[in-house]
């Protein structure tokens, strides 16, 4: 079912590329592709809005602050503002040059290797025209070799136009999985983020890739289970050691515990608390109201404040295990907001992923915990009177620091009820 469900998902999203372009949504560009691998290598099937495809080519600065036409567009300026239009003649007589530069503005790479791409076709569809794009069938069609644009199209502006290209990968290894990255810029005109919908399509199966942005950073298809492993555990000790307020409820938890063993309850038990929501947010079974995010953002900064205030206090291992455990659930709502950023419920290894990102937040915490511990002890046994003021300090700048962030965080719910 839940595989159902994201496929329709996707399915939707690619399909309003199509219905398309009666109402293009002017939020945001697209780049949409159909992959199919083979041992020979591979067949890509892009979908991109025009201006994604030549902004990179805008033409100079003029003195009235309006850029020349890129190539494949014409520029008229109408009430003083620039309008950029299709450049129809140019499009049908040289239709392939305009799909070379999807395929020089996309860095294909097979084990490393880089893989140079040959064009078979170019379609162009503007507003009205754009036909369906949600199925490998569908993609095939649209890139079949025929009119470059359509006869007696109506006249649009270029942000309504979409540029559909097949374009060969040919490569011995082309069974296995690849990287792909883009240059295509799409910023030069302050044109909004990029949506990106990657389908592969290889044996009949349909697994999904969704990103934001240029894709300037290579997106992996079709990773193997080692490397989704070794990419979300370092994802996780990146995640702790990025997050400032993980690491102040770690420290804290460090400087209230005696001995080892003590330690270790701690870590466990904020282990199993963050362990179960993690995944449970990960998965969506989590309020979807506006005020949500801020309210746990704002509950992890006020639970610094009490793992400091227990430092400062003798806690039994009982209750400490226990409110570790319910501080643990809170952080854990807030690793699987980021975790949901990188791992989509369509992508593949999903369930391997999500365990091996909760063992990178483990192998980070382990270790910063371990030296703060270290820190102590060392100064127990080496500078005792320390060790008491040194703590003290170190818990009441963590309450000082938290409680200037839960009045920030705080301030989006104020607005939301107010």
């Amino acid at each position: 079912m839940q595989r159902l469900f994201t496929h329709a998902a996707a399915l939707f999203l690619l399909g309003i590329s199509a219905a398309a372009h009666a109402h293009f949504p002017s939020g945001y560009d697209l780049r949409a592709l159909h992959v199919v691998r083979s041992p020979s290598g591979l067949d890509a099937y892009y979908r991109l809005t025009l201006p994604l495809v030549v902004a990179n080519s805008l033409g100079h600065l003029r003195a009235d602050g309006i850029h020349e036409a890129a190539p494949y567009t014409i520029l008229r300026v109408e009430s003083a503002h620039a309008f950029y239009y299709p450049d129809v003649e140019r499009i049908r007589a040289d239709p392939l040059a305009l799909g070379q530069i999807i395929a020089d503005g996309h860095r294909l790479e097979v084990d490393g290797t880089l893989v140079h791409p040959r064009v078979v076709s170019v379609r162009v569809y503007p507003k009205g025209s754009v036909p369906p794009f949600n199925t490998l069938v569908q993609a095939r069609d649209a890139t079949a070799p025929g009119p470059a644009y359509p006869a007696n199209a109506p006249e649009v502006d270029a942000a309504y136009v979409m540029v559909d290209t097949h374009v060969v990968y040919e490569h011995a290894g082309g069974g296995a999985g690849f990287t792909l990255s883009s240059t295509l810029n799409n910023r030069v005109l302050g044109q909004p983020d990029v949506q990106n919908l990657i389908v592969d399509d290889t044996d009949g199966r349909m697994v999904v890739y969704r990103a934001t942005g240029r894709l300037l950073e290579p997106i992996t298809v079709n990773p193997s289970a080692w490397q989704a492993a070794l990419t979300f555990t370092r994802a996780g000790i990146a995640h702790i050691a990025s997050g400032a307020d993980h690491l102040l409820f770690v420290l804290c938890l460090a400087l209230g515990a005696a001995t080892l063993g003590t330690l270790v309850w701690r870590v466990t038990g904020f282990t199993l608390g963050h362990s179960i929501t993690l995944a449970a947010g990960f998965f969506g079974y989590v309020p979807k109201v506006l005020w949500f995010v801020p309210a746990v953002e704002t509950a992890i900064a006020a639970s610094i404040v009490v793992a400091a205030i227990a430092a400062l206090r003798a806690v039994g291992r009982a209750p400490m295990f226990a409110l570790t455990c319910a501080i643990g659930l809170v952080h854990g709502l807030g690793f699987s907001f980021t975790l949901r950023e990188m791992l989509q419920l369509d992508g593949p290894h999903l369930l391997l992923s999500l365990a091996a990102f909760n063992v990178g937040v483990e192998i980070g915490q382990i270790v910063f915990a371990s030296l703060v511990w270290l820190a102590m002890a060392w100064l127990t046994s080496h500078a005792v009177r320390w060790q008491p003021r040194v703590r003290a300090l170190v818990a009441l700048s963590c309450i000082a620091v938290a409680s200037l962030w839960i009045v920030e965080r705080a301030k989006p719910i104020v607005a939301l009820v107010s």
